[in-house]
């Protein structure tokens, strides 16, 4: 059994939560060491789903999580299901430990944290889960070959699932409170600076943009569009290659109005994390 401890306790994390302590499938394959999460109250109101002995507390993760080694606490792999800053900030102490998998993979589009986690992923990996990044292995397959000679990424999602930072967030919320009816194109443009003002919802495009590393996050083309017509996530992945070969795919993914995760991808995570672990050092896609 792989031993997991989750960081972040949102609609992810709890998803991951009831999954692994109440699903026999995944129980089997899975042993819960801890759950930390920003505000406790979280987990409290949800204790009858994880009850407080698997509760990791303390208002700062990377001391919660030093003092869990201290007391002899260990792991396998530590789950993130937060926010890029944890991932910033603690994935090095965690790497020291334990694999990492990493769902806020929008933190790795800041070259300096990217370089970093290169480096310190040496003997326990970092994973990155494909989530909606569809026929990403295709996109590894070809950046390994030299192949790949172009990647965009167009992401649209109803507006009011956007979480973003100015100067995206004041378009965004003129756009919604007017009776604009046509999508809003917000960005368009490379997808690392795109990734520092959509954190929380380009990290497919990140992820994609990682996996062709030979174009990466720089030469990697973002358009981020907002919609009223749908509550879905719907992408669209066009790779290039030599010869004017060209595949395009569409994915749509239902979603609860607001919701910054799609239906869909709850279970590609969860798969994901089945997968991840044991490849030794490096990034690795999962």
């Amino acid at each position: 059994m792989k031993k997991i401890g989750i960081i972040g306790y949102g609609n992810t994390g709890r998803f991951l939560c009831k999954k692994i302590l109440t699903d026999p499938k995944y129980m089997s394959e899975f042993d819960l060491a801890f759950v930390w999460n920003r505000s406790v109250g979280k987990l409290e109101a949800d204790k009858d789903l994880v009850p407080e002995k698997y509760w990791l507390r303390g208002a700062d993760v990377g001391k919660a999580f030093q003092n869990y080694i201290k007391n002899a606490g260990d792991v396998d792999m530590i789950v993130e299901v937060a926010h890029p800053n944890v991932v910033r900030d603690c994935a090095t102490l965690f790497l020291e430990y334990a694999d990492v998998y990493v769902a806020s993979i929008t933190a790795l589009a800041e070259a300096e944290t990217e370089d970093i986690l290169r480096k310190k992923a040496i003997t326990n990996g970092l994973y990155l889960p494909s989530g909606a990044a569809w026929g990403i292995h295709d996109v590894q397959k070809m950046n390994a070959l030299g192949t790949l000679s172009g990647l965009s990424v167009t992401m649209r999602f109803n507006a009011d699932a956007l979480r973003l930072e100015d100067p995206l967030k004041s378009k965004l919320e003129t756009y919604i409170k007017s009776n604009e009816k046509e999508e809003l194109v917000l960005y368009k443009g490379n997808v690392r600076d795109l990734a520092a003002l959509a954190p929380n919802n380009v990290n497919t495009m990140t992820c994609l943009a990682l996996a062709g590393s030979n174009i990466g996050l720089d030469g990697t083309q973002g358009c981020l569009i907002a919609q009223k017509e749908h509550d879905a996530h719907i992408i669209d992945i066009e790779v290039e290659g030599p010869n004017e070969f060209k595949v395009n795919t569409r994915r749509y993914n239902p979603a609860k109005k607001g919701a910054v995760t799609g239906d869909e991808t709850y279970n590609s995570f969860l798969i994901s994390l089945l997968k991840a672990g044991g490849q030794g050092g490096g990034f690795h896609f999962c």
